[in-house]
């Protein structure tokens, strides 16, 4: 009974640091220069430093531009794919950011093109995150035809 309770005292306690950044509220002024800055998302360096100022900020028309960034990246600048493998290699948090915006807010096109470049232009050593953004692009795909 004893280690049922320290057992669950643990995963209380790690799953409350894990969220501490999502708990963190948005306030207008955040969420004004979070919505201000999407159009500058060109690159993996200020969508990652996007997530790190303003991730209690992904909701509605904020969590629809970050989406659009990384699907524009993903499939038009597939030769900077390097630097989001690094990127995510280091801060798990922000791989499920990326993962969370190939959804079905993207156009089928642009879906179309990131499955193509995970599945036919993957890097060395990016196998994994490859495998995980085309199997997150077939999901978007899939959710987008079921509402049409």
């Amino acid at each position: 009974m004893f280690r049922l309770i320290v057992v669950a005292i643990l995963l209380l306690a790690t799953s409350a640091f894990a969220s501490d950044t999502s708990n963190k509220p948005c306030t207008e002024s955040e969420a004004m220069r979070a919505e201000k800055g999407i159009d500058s998302l060109t690159d993996w360096g200020r969508v990652y430093r996007a997530y790190k100022e303003f991730s209690q900020c992904d909701d509605g028309a904020i969590a629809e531009g970050y989406s659009d960034a990384v699907g524009k990246l993903l499939a038009n600048d597939w030769t900077n794919f390097e630097r989001l493998c690094t990127l995510a290699k280091t801060d798990r948090g922000f791989l499920k950011f990326v993962l969370k915006h190939i959804d079905a807010t993207l156009p089928d096109e642009i879906l179309q093109k990131v499955s193509t470049n995970a599945r036919s232009a993957c890097p060395a050593g990016g196998q994994n995150l490859c495998r995980m953004v085309a199997s997150a692009s077939a999901k978007a795909t899939a959710q987008g035809s079921e509402s049409h």
